[in-house]
């Protein structure tokens, strides 16, 4: 069997029996951690047995979903708010071209801090955003009603366009613009010149030239964003139903967390939205196979430079506003708002206090949650180094039938949102007789987090390993050595710094994860993130402010000491265009 793990050989000669169970056990083992929860979710939506009962089919679950005004309302609200996605694809164009076509003065500090900004969590910048726009003590709120004529909030957090407006500033424009800006750095502005010497105009150019070689890029970075929207959770928690607005995300939580659970309707709902993801994640892949043969735009007298403009120091001030406020402000006022006496008070008498830091770092429960969340990450990262290296050299230098399909397997994890992967999971635990042993562990956890950290741990090792040449490996069978020892000594000797790269990433992105493990950690089992979601949502905004410039500050450090590894810094280096 372990010949099908020699270097590929594509003879055209029929695989051995062994090699055919080699490669399906491959498929089966990637397939059961990705297409498994899928193909359980749509099952147990039309089970209406009770927990731990045998199987009985029911359209219960569905009924109720289409019969509910509630879940309608949720629906609508989703795709209500899936509208920011071309909002922000057309903010990153503009954004992404001052970058690369315009010698914008401070240009590195505003592509960092968008980076910076991708990485940092969501829900302690919301906090952020909370302060600065509540209705009764947002401190934008109180400072404009000082002004004449204005006698009450003028913007309110809690609302569709705060919910949009806080997803726009903190992630999907930021998002946007790291997947725009390598293919426009890429784009020769020999295309762009040859049309204006022909007499077009800049809106002319832009529209005619610049978009039409742009649009792969641009469908690519609309389809990812409308499954990234559809997969959202926690902001619309925290900021949605205290105004009664609910999104597929949030009411799939209701479900599951009132008493009885609502298991068949939940697992109705999901099924309906991975279905939309599913969607959408295939005519991703037809589009991109479409796209696939196309030539690039590339070629001898390649011109990528920027260009002097006279009104950069214009843009370069908009720019710096734009992140300023979007992004540091909201940190800035999340790391004031920790030390306030009552959280969102800025003007009161006595309103500054270390107290709050003092009662959180004091309290069992962070040391526990602090414990649990190194654990994890500890866990998540190790075992899932081990387990995406592995998925990425099978597919790339194995000669097993079915390395291809599993190459388009490690992909479906994205199209899965974690609520949804949670929820599987969950109904998993409490369904399955031994597996209930689990629950109140991290071991659930663990594997959560490794599927849904998959798709890009098997994709940056997988290019890492491609890079490798085969002769390498080759060379170590020819002395003598065994598979697992080439592989050992040669092959993640040499993709080592990828590998420390994924661990950091997938260590930070543990850290902050809410949606995933937030209905399979028991109780007594928080992390960082959970404590902080659990103090949000009770109203205990001083100890989440604690908490989340304790993981903000987790993100930045993680993310910086990352980017200065040879393994995240080149590909830095292809969205900040630094070499």
């Amino acid at each position: 069997m372990l010949r099908a793990f020699g270097p590929r050989n594509d003879g055209g000669k029929a695989a051995p029996r062994a090699d055919w169970l080699a490669g399906f056990a491959f498929l089966a083992a990637i397939g059961a951690i990705t297409l498994a929860p899928v193909l359980y979710v749509v099952a147990e939506s039309f089970d209406v047995a009770p927990l731990g009962a045998p199987f009985r089919f029911g359209l219960d679950g569905w009924s109720d979903l289409v019969s509910s005004p509630r879940t309608a309302s949720a629906i609508l609200y989703s795709f209500i708010l899936a509208v920011r996605v071309p909002i922000a694809i057309a903010a990153a164009l503009v954004i992404a071209w001052l970058l690369i076509r315009v010698e914008v003065p401070g240009r590195r500090f505003i592509e960092l801090t968008l980076l910076f900004g991708f990485f940092l969590p969501s829900v302690p910048m919301m906090m952020g955003w909370i302060l600065l726009l509540d209705a009764n003590y947002g401190l934008l709120n109180v400072l404009a009603q000082k002004l004449p004529f204005v006698t009450g909030a003028i913007f309110s957090i809690y609302s569709v366009p705060g919910i949009m407006w806080v997803h726009l500033s903190l992630t999907t424009v930021p998002i946007m613009v790291i997947l725009l800006t390598p293919a426009l750095r890429q784009l020769d502005t020999a295309y762009e010149e040859a049309a204006e010497m022909a007499g077009g105009s800049a809106f002319a150019v832009w529209r005619k030239v610049t978009l039409p070689l742009l649009a792969p890029a641009i469908i690519t970075a609309l389809i990812a964003g409308l499954i990234r929207s559809l997969e959202t959770f926690e902001v619309e928690q925290l900021l949605g139903v205290p105004a009664n607005i609910y999104v597929y995300g949030t009411r799939i939580f209701e479900m599951i967390a009132r008493e009885p659970p609502l298991f068949p309707q939940a697992l109705a709902l999901s099924t309906v939205f991975l279905g939309v993801l599913l969607l959408l994640a295939g005519l991703f892949q037809i589009y991109l196979r479409r796209v696939g043969a196309r030539p690039t735009l590339t070629g001898k007298g390649l011109r990528l430079r920027a260009r002097p403009r006279a009104w950069a120091w214009i843009a370069s001030i908009l720019l710096l506003a734009y992140v300023s406020f979007s992004i540091l402000l909201p940190l800035a006022v999340l790391i004031a708002g920790s030390f306030n006496k009552l959280f969102g008070f800025f003007f009161i008498d006595e309103a500054w206090t270390a107290s709050h830091w003092i009662d959180v770092l004091s309290q069992e429960n962070f040391v526990a949650a602090t414990v649990n969340s190194v654990t994890l990450g500890c866990a998540v990262g190790l075992t899932g180094v081990v387990l995406f290296a592995l998925a990425a050299w099978a597919i790339v230098r194995s000669r097993l039938w079915s390395r291809e399909i599993v190459g388009v397997l490690v992909w479906l994890p994205w199209a899965i949102p974690g609520l949804v992967l949670g929820v599987a999971l969950l109904s998993l635990l409490l369904n399955v007789p031994g597996l209930n042993r689990l629950y109140g562990t991290l071991a659930p956890l663990v594997l959560a987090l490794i599927v849904k950290e998959l798709p890009i741990g098997v994709q940056m090792i997988r290019a890492a390993i491609a890079q490798v040449a085969p002769e390498l490996e080759e060379a170590g069978r020819m002395a003598g050595a065994g598979f697992l020892p080439t592989f050992r000594r040669i092959t993640l000797h040499l993709v080592a710094p990828t590998l420390v790269s994924v661990f950091l990433l997938v260590f930070g992105s543990t850290i902050r994860d809410i949606s995933t493990v937030v209905l399979i950690a028991a109780p007594g089992t928080r992390t960082l993130s959970l404590l902080m979601f659990d103090f949000a949502g009770s109203g205990r905004f001083e100890e989440a402010a604690v908490l989340g410039v304790i993981i903000a500050l987790i993100a930045l450090a993680v993310t910086a000491v990352a980017f200065r590894l040879p393994g995240i810094s080149h590909q830095a280096s292809g969205i900040t265009g630094r070499r």
